[in-house]
């Protein structure tokens, strides 16, 4: 059996904190043996091409990575046994692009975003991936992006053909999409997001919930997915699971 908790796009320094303690929470008591880091835990949002508005630009660089390091020391002390890979999401990417822009600076040091992240030092695996894969699911930042709930879901599993289960991030919403195949039923989970909801740009509202999903493998290959979405009540962020009530 293997157990997976996917905490994706928490886009520090725009994270929202209550969010993550809830999603910290039901880590810890799930404590899975999969936590994949990464999947645009970074905004990286001095390095957008894009135009960048100043005032959000209140944090230098080295605070941003300092701030996602200690969030990593968070997750691994809610789930100790887990094993930690990284994701590469397209905020991430960014990094990389901006070193093809400075060629000759990888000539003096060592600038690859492991190095620059210190994956080693925070129990993470230093190899940067484009996704993980379980066998019957594949974990993936993501790369389609519709307009409904569960329909960008329905596009990473056509990309792999219906062969596989996807969870995947990139998108802010949750969503499940499901499809009975010969052989067996597959699955595509959009994993919600534990950023704030609020983004500067137009004028909203945004399609976008934070939550997080789980996901089991059991040992006769049958799959389990338990996504979990985050309410408002008070301004305090809630969830439930498991008949639980978990609250920042």
């Amino acid at each position: 059996m293997i157990k997976i908790a996917f905490p994706t796009d928490e886009h520090f320094p725009f994270q929202n904190d209550q969010a993550r303690e809830v999603a910290l929470k039901i880590v810890q008591d799930f404590d899975p043996d999969e936590l994949p880091a990464g999947s645009d835990g970074l905004d990286f949002y001095k390095l957008s091409s894009f135009d960048r508005d100043p005032k959000r630009m209140m944090f230098s660089m080295d605070a941003e990575i300092q701030m996602w390091q200690r969030a990593q020391l968070e997750w691994k002390s809610a789930a100790p046994r887990a094993r930690r890979r990284y994701i590469l999401g397209n905020h991430e990417f960014r990094w990389n692009k901006a070193l093809w822009k400075m060629e000759a600076f990888g000539e003096l040091t060592d600038l690859s975003l492991p190095k620059i992240l210190g994956l080693a030092k925070l129990g993470i695996e230093t190899e940067i991936l484009d996704e993980i894969d379980l066998g019957e699911i594949v974990i993936r930042h993501g790369q389609v992006v519709r307009q409904h709930a569960a329909m960008s879901a329905r596009g990473e599993v056509e990309k792999q053909r219906h062969q596989v289960s996807t969870m995947t991030g990139h998108t802010h919403r949750g969503g499940v999409y499901m499809t009975t195949t010969r052989n067996k039923v597959v699955y595509g989970l959009e994993c919600f997001c534990l950023c704030r909801l609020d983004p500067w740009y137009g004028t909203g509202p945004y399609d976008w919930q934070n939550g997080i999903v789980l996901a089991t493998i059991h040992n006769d290959k049958s799959l389990q997915f338990e996504p979990i979405p985050f309410s408002r009540v008070n301004d305090k962020v809630v969830a439930h699971w498991r008949d639980r009530e978990y609250k920042a």
